[in-house]
Order: C-alpha cells, then sequence, then structure tokens
C-alpha cells in the first residue's frame, strides 16, 4: 500500500551532457576519447553506431572502441570506461543495463536533434538556447534536463507498450510510441 518497506534499488547517477545536433555531438565524444582513450562509447541502436563509425573513420585512423548496448556488459567492454552516446526510450531498459554492468555513474551524451527529443518540442528548446548565443558544440549538463529526459522516458513508458526491436530511436518511437 505505501511500500514503507520496499527496498529501494542502487542509486545510479546519471549524467547527461546535451548539444544541439548530432554531428556536435561526434565531436564532441571524439574529442572526449582524445583526451581518455580508456573510453568505450555505448549505442543502443545499430544505425546510431554506424553514423558514429562513419563519422569516427573520417576523423581519425586509431579505432574507437564502440558498442551496441548488447555488446556492453560483455567482456568486449574490456575494462574501459562505458559512455553511452545516447538514451534509450525506456528508463527501465537503461537501469537494467546499468545495473547489470554495476555502474553507480552514468554519462549520457545526446542531442537535441535526436527522435526522443524532437518528441517532447526539442526545437523550441533549440531556437531558445540559440537566441541565447549558445554555440552548436556547446555542451550543456544540469540536474534539470537529466530530471526532464526521465519524466519523458517514464511519459512513453507509461503507455502500454509491446515493445518491436528497431534499429533507431526514430524506428522505435514510430513502431511503439503513440503520443
Amino acid at each position: 500500500m505505501f511500500n514503507f518497506f520496499k527496498k529501494k534499488g542502487p542509486a545510479i547517477n546519471v549524467v547527461d551532457k546535451v548539444v544541439i545536433n548530432e554531428t556536435a555531438k561526434l565531436h564532441t565524444l571524439l574529442n572526449l576519447w582524445k583526451n581518455d582513450k580508456n573510453i568505450a562509447f555505448i549505442f543502443w541502436f545499430d544505425e546510431s553506431l554506424r553514423q558514429a563509425e562513419t563519422y569516427f573513420s573520417t576523423q581519425t585512423t586509431e579505432p574507437i572502441p564502440l558498442l551496441t548496448a548488447r555488446e556492453a556488459a560483455s567482456p568486449q567492454l574490456g575494462g574501459r570506461t562505458p559512455v553511452f552516446a545516447e538514451h534509450y526510450p525506456l528508463r527501465s531498459r537503461e537501469e537494467e543495463l546499468y545495473l547489470k554492468m554495476n555502474l553507480e555513474n552514468v554519462q549520457v551524451f545526446s542531442s537535441l536533434k535526436e527522435p526522443l527529443f524532437q518528441q517532447f518540442g526539442a526545437d523550441k528548446i533549440i531556437q531558445v538556447m540559440q537566441q541565447l548565443g549558445m554555440k552548436e558544440d556547446e555542451v550543456i549538463e544540469h540536474s534539470m534536463i537529466t530530471n526532464s529526459i526521465r519524466r519523458a522516458q517514464e511519459k512513453i513508458e507509461k503507455k502500454d507498450i509491446i515493445e518491436q526491436s528497431a534499429h533507431s530511436q526514430k524506428d522505435w518511437l514510430e513502431k511503439n510510441y503513440k503520443p
């Protein structure tokens, strides 16, 4: 009834880092990797992974560790620090992987142009940010952003979803979420 005795799950500290567009996000990820080569980038969707592979191959000849979420909890991570390169539309699915990987702190890089954000009015946010003088490759990090993303994911999760697999965030939303 009141869940007084219900155990809370382990606290996972999620830090969202957001830029305006996808190219700026990939550029930010590349710079992050150049500063710390012990990072592995994790993608939820195959299409996002392919876009990153294409971008990184034009920027460096060194191999950058890019994994799908399916591979993230495997030995392929090889002791590297995981950095998530996008959100999954369902918060519970993200938390499930974070727990499986025994993560206490998680960094997620996103673009306001990603379909998840577009679903919840990101174009207006982009317009305001540009009017305030924000550059496209400027990274914004704030707990209000993380809380807004969490609320959007929870809104999606409240729908009766029979989840169908998808190759991209856009494809997932089209198949699984009808506002």
